[in-house]
């Protein structure tokens, strides 16, 4: 018994004459060259062309994406992203690297047009659906069935 309590005492010596020391680690994993965002888009967007500033944007889309030439441009937090393909790789693009007709605008007034557009649009589409319940298939307007 006498041991064990030597045993003791000179083990809680030995911490209390020994400072703690404290440890940090740092552990950094990269895989390739750069990071790229990954944007979820499962499906085609739809999307409206807007004639005067000659590009598309997408309608019912869970980001603005921009079809500009052979280029899809996201819009996401105030990052301009660029892809080949609608569903990515996206590579992030400074403002300088947008083609001109997109860089012109700020993200606001394209989507303002873009809403202006599909608006006239969805108007031509309703009216188009209601005169062909009027008229019926193969009746047209002007001819009465």
């Amino acid at each position: 018994m006498k041991s064990k309590m030597l045993m003791m005492v000179g083990v809680a010596g030995m911490l209390m004459s020994n400072p703690a020391t404290e440890a940090l680690a740092e552990v950094s994993v990269r895989i390739g060259a750069a990071s790229r965002p990954a944007f979820v888009i499962d499906r085609p967007p739809t999307f409206v062309r807007l004639a005067t500033p000659g590009f598309s944007v997408s309608v019912g889309a869970p980001y603005d994406i921009v079809r500009s030439g052979n280029f899809y441009y996201l819009h996401d937090q105030g990052q301009w992203y660029r892809s080949a393909r609608y569903n990515g790789p996206w590579r992030n693009v400074s403002g300088r690297q947008l083609p001109r007709q997109i860089r012109r605008y700020r993200i606001e007034q394209i989507r303002n047009m873009r809403d202006d557009e599909y608006r006239v649009y969805r108007n031509r589409h309703d009216n188009s659906r209601r005169d062909d319940r009027r008229y019926g298939p193969g009746n047209g307007p002007g001819r009465p069935r």
